[in-house]
Order: C-alpha cells, then structure tokens, then sequence
C-alpha cells in the first residue's frame, strides 16, 4: 500500500488519540503583541503590520462603494454562470437565516399570579466579518458570514479582507476581486482592505478608521484564529476553528466514488483536514480505498489531501451501525453524512445521531452542498467542539434578554398579585439565609415589613 494511502483499522484498533481534541499546531506568540499594538496605535499599528506581512499597505482601509459594485458588474460581466451561482447561494442562505430568525420569538408568560415574565430577541449593532483571501480566497465565506447576520437585523455589518495591489491607482485600497463583488452582491455596508490578526484586533477594539463591532465571525489561519479566541469577551466571536473534519457513515448501497469524491473534498483543504469512513461492509471499504488511491495519484506530489490522508485519514470497519454512530458521538465530527439508503437503519442512525456541526442525510447529500449552496452555513464546530455547540448562525448576531413585570398582563385595575407576594416571600428567606440583608430588605419592604 502507497505510503499516502488511507489505512483501513477495525473498530477495535481506534487509539485514543482519534478522539482528541485537534487544534493547528502553530506558533502563534506574535499575536498578544498585534493586538496589542493595534488597540494602542489603531491604524498606525495595521500600516505597521501590513507592510511586514502583507501584498499591498494601503494608504487608506476603506474600499470605495463603487470599487464594490464595479467588481460585481465585472464578475457579472465576464463570468455569469459563477454569478449566477453566488445569487443562488446567497438567496438560499437568506431564506434558511430568515427561518432561523423566526424561530427567536418574543413571549411574555404569567408564570404565577402577578408575576409575568418574558424574553425579547435583539440584534446586536454592529458586527464584524473576516475573510481570508491566501492561496484559496474563500469568497464564499462572504455570504456564510454576513447574510445570517443581515437576516437577525444587525444595523451594521462590515467586512475585513486582506489587501491586494489595486490594478489602477497605487496606495488605494483594494482586496480580491471576487471578494469585494460578493460584499456587493451580499449588501455589506462597509468593506475594509486589512488583514489577519490586525483586521481582528481592529474590528474588537475599534481604530480611527474601522469601527468597533460587537460580534466578529469568519474563517481564517493560525494567527486569525488565536486572535478571535484572545478578544472574546471584548466581543463575541462565533468558534475558534481548528481542522477541518468529515466522517462518513455507509452500508453498502453507497456509490464508492461518491464516498471518495467526498472524502477527498475534505482533504484538499489542508495537511491537517481528516476525512473518515466508517462501515459495515469490508467490501465497500475496499472499494473505496482502491478509489481514493486512484485519486490521489492523479495528485501533485506534495498535494495536501495525499497528507492529509496518510496522516489523518482512515476507514473504520465498525461491528454495527449502533457502533458507528457511538463514534461518530464520541468524535463530534464537524460534518456527518449518513451515505445509506431510505429505510429504518438510516432513520435509527439519524435519530441516535446527537454530536456533529451539521448532517447530511442519505447519498445525494453530498457536504459539497452545505459548503456552498443549499441556504446550510459552511461556518462549522471541529475539533470536538460539536460536543457542545453548533455552527455560525442568526443566533450568534442574536442577544436573548429577558423581562420582569408584575401586575398581571390585561388592563385589570386590581390584579392578583399572590404569585408577587410569594415569590418576594421566597426571596427574602433565601436572601437571609445567604447573609444578604440587604437583599432581604428589598424583598421586605415591598410586603410592607
């Protein structure tokens, strides 16, 4: 077996390793300082960094609205089918954020008599999207991460993109075209030609010239990444990223080049990505090792998915489908197909289903969809952190903030206010009996003690 081959292990040779937590081994000690420097220097510190890191060092951040919309009208003009694609993505991912947001609604409950309590749901002001643009500029991170922020009814959004050398005019600003024509396209109020950690730093803390937000999201490399996990608490992020990860559960009624085809488009992204197969069916496991090989060497030497897979990859042959959805429980990965046909065994595997950032059910569910055009955000949980939360959307633009009023909800003049009156009484004992007196005297007073 080629030493870039995907190794195939039985269920009881998985090590404990495999289900670690995997983050991108990096030194990223630089970051504290970036920061740092940005939050005291504000724009001088990003004209800083930018010339010891990136392209291009703009004389100033912001991209004209016209610059936008101009490389919307190029992209419309000179390539319509991928324009076409984008409008489509986009739609998709506004109708499926709309639905998000109506599902935060408001309420107002009497819970006893007197005492009524409620929630609103409220957009936060301004937020904050960052999108790498290296070897790869993921333009489609665009849509993923400023549409669910318009659907929750953010005020402001506004967009950070590292700069790139403007075609026409030195020292204005610019970024990747596709780039700046999906801001447009996506209605982004502010565009921002800054990059990595500084871009970051700016959106957290504010500059002269960037505006300080309230949430930051988006995809980006080890330095981006450490950044967004040192400003939370200044401001809301939505997941600290480590590799990339998908796991396949099928039996054998699964296309094995699917299943490949898919395996290999999570491994393309990085050395460090892992794509996984678990099975029943020795026979599909085969095959689909023997289509893998057969991809990979068609590959340059070098290639990240012939890492990725030696390195990372595997094929599981599990005693049972019970077993396999254990381990896709246990590892939490960050996308989950379930490549069986209709019938009780892939209802049974979806219902047991509890740990991943997003599935995808049955054999035309292929993750390429959710990467980038059926309204599912690509923004994902890894590294086991599907154990505990989900993927970007409306509800990390969202703050549910609750309410307290007393008197009863109608317009009767002299409510029953026994549930008031208990609820005080309750809160005075326990007050005392944590020592806080003066906790007890506000609950005291009100029942006229």
């Amino acid at each position: 077996m080629p030493s870039d081959a995907i190794a195939i292990i039985e269920s009881a040779d998985i090590p404990e390793s495999f289900y670690s937590v995997r983050r991108l081994a990096a030194d990223v000690a630089a970051v504290p300082g970036i920061l740092e420097s940005v939050r005291a220097e504000g724009d001088a510190a990003i004209r800083s960094f930018a010339a010891k890191f990136d392209r291009a060092n703009p004389a100033s951040f912001e991209i004209p609205r016209a610059e936008l919309f101009g490389a919307e009208k190029k992209l419309e003009s000179e390539n319509p089918s991928l324009y076409r694609s984008l409008l489509l993505s986009r739609d998709l991912a506004l109708k499926f954020a709309s639905r998000q947001r109506s599902s935060f609604d408001d309420f107002e409950v009497e819970l006893s008599p007197g005492l009524v309590t409620g929630q609103r749901t409220i957009p936060v002001e301004r937020a904050g999207v960052y999108v790498p643009a290296g070897r790869f500029p993921l333009f489609s991170s665009v849509i993923m991460g400023s549409v669910p922020a318009k659907a929750a009814g953010v005020g402001e959004v506004i967009l950070c993109t590292p700069p790139a050398p403007h075609p026409g005019r030195d020292g204005a600003p610019y970024a990747d075209e596709r780039i700046m024509a999906v801001a447009s396209i996506c209605g982004i109020d502010r565009v921002f030609a800054v990059g990595g950690a500084q871009a970051i730093a700016a959106m957290a803390y504010g500059t002269e010239s960037i505006p300080r937000v309230n949430v930051i999201v988006g995809p980006g490399n080890k330095f981006v990444a450490a950044a967004k996990k040192l400003v939370y608490g200044d401001v809301g992020i939505d997941l600290v990223a480590g590799p990339t990860e998908v796991m396949v559960i099928a039996d054998g009624s699964a296309s094995p080049s699917w299943v490949a085809a898919d395996l290999l488009a999570q491994a393309e992204h990085d050395a460090d990505a892992q794509a996984i197969l678990v099975t029943v069916d020795r026979a599909l496991a085969l095959a689909v090792r023997e289509e893998v090989s057969a991809l990979v060497s068609r590959l340059p030497e070098g290639a990240a998915a012939r890492t990725s897979f030696a390195r990372n990859g595997a094929i599981i042959i599990a005693k049972s489908f019970s077993e396999a959805v254990a381990i896709a429980n246990r590892k939490a990965p960050e996308h989950l197909e379930l490549a069986l046909e209709r019938g009780p065994e892939r209802d049974a595997l979806e219902s047991e289903a509890r740990n991943y950032g997003s599935l995808f059910v049955g054999h035309r569910s292929a993750e390429v969809l959710g990467d980038y055009a059926a309204g599912l955000n690509h923004t994902l949980p890894t590294s086991g952190s599907a154990l505990f939360t989900g993927g970007l959307s409306v509800r990390h633009f969202l703050k549910t903030v609750t309410t307290l009023r007393v008197g009863g909800k109608g317009s009767d003049s002299s409510p029953d206010l026994s549930g008031w009156k208990a609820s005080l009484e309750a809160a005075e004992n326990l007050a005392n009996a944590e020592g806080l007196s003066g906790h007890a005297l506000a609950a005291a007073r009100r029942l006229g003690r």
